[in-house]
């Protein structure tokens, strides 16, 4: 099987913003980042149903320099050693960057790339094509597209994912659209071209699977993995109001415990994850700064949600 076809094939499932753990001093704990996968693994996630994204927000890459990423994709590839795929987020503002990181990827044995545009200075529709046409041309692995217009100010349309269609190395969309016509349109038009996560409104997953995506975005899967294997099922197999409760009661409890927090002042992904990693016995040391760790009134609640779960070391 050609890599570019394998890469389209593992992109499904339950895709987990993966953290990264980090010593107090917050220097990278490269060591730990075995035992949080192998959590994963052992509660059932792998190929055909999960997607370990290392680098993302939730790993704190924009935080990173380019060495200490290049470090924690290896640790990522070697733990996982096929047991789960890996796609790299290699995203940066600096095009050759992003090519340098994701060559890396590519020849460390990573499953896929990830990819978003370029942030704090945007570009018109051609430069970000060019961007992903940069890419495209340097690896042999599969790329997925992730719009992120809240960092990047440049929106994808229907025209635009028509031209990254034409890239043979684009293989899947992290969709995201603010206009829920936009997406459901995308969704409908690309299901066949690209393999489709959401990054849509969770509660409304049901609505995803049946407009044709392959898969779902979650951070709480780094600490509720058999949870959402059983959403995951849930939605595959038309459970729509069972998956949708059980959602609503797992992943909807802490995003809306982080959403609290965070009209409260305080700002974050890895921070979060973290805290709830803790929880379950796996600690993985502290967010950098500035990223600060959530209060008690968030902790207590994960742990009583958590508990219920079955999710709790």
């Amino acid at each position: 099987m050609k890599r570019l076809e394998r890469s389209k094939q593992l992109y499904q499932g339950v895709f987990i913003a993966a953290v990264l753990p980090m010593n107090a001093d917050e220097s990278l704990d490269l060591p730990r980042v075995k035992p949080c996968l192998d959590h994963l693994v052992n509660a059932g996630m792998g190929p055909g149903n999960a997607v370990y994204i290392a680098l993302g927000a939730g790993g704190e890459a924009m935080m990173l320099t380019i060495e200490e990423r290049k470090a924690a994709a290896e640790a990522a590839v070697e733990a996982s050693a096929g047991r789960i795929p890996v796609f790299v987020g290699v995203s940066a503002d600096r095009t050759a960057t992003m090519v340098e990181l994701a060559r890396h990827a590519d020849r460390i044995g990573a499953d896929g790339l990830q990819i978003e545009p370029p942030w704090y200075f945007s570009g018109t529709a051609d430069d970000i094509f060019e961007y992903y046409r940069a890419v495209s041309e340097a690896v042999e692995i599969g790329i997925t597209v992730y719009p992120t217009p809240w960092t990047s100010m440049f929106d994808m349309n229907e025209a635009y994912i028509e031209r990254l269609a034409a890239l043979e190395n684009v293989i899947g969309l992290k969709w995201y659209s603010a206009n829920p016509s936009v997406a459901v349109k995308i969704i409908r038009r690309f299901r066949d071209r690209f393999s489709i996560i959401s990054n849509l409104p969770g509660p409304l997953s049901a609505s995803w699977f049946i407009h044709g995506v392959h898969g779902y975005v979650s951070q709480g899967a780094n600490f509720m993995p058999r949870t959402h294997l059983r959403i995951l099922d849930g939605l595959r197999n038309k459970r729509f109001e069972e998956a949708t409760e059980l959602y609503m009661r797992s992943e909807q409890e802490y995003y809306s415990a982080m959403e609290t927090c965070i009209r409260e002042g305080l700002n974050g992904e890895a921070n979060f994850i973290k805290a709830c990693m803790e929880l379950i016995g796996y600690p993985c040391g502290p967010a950098r700064l500035p990223l600060r760790r959530p209060p008690d009134t968030f902790i207590d609640h994960m742990r009583t949600i958590l508990a219920a779960l079955g999710e709790r070391a």
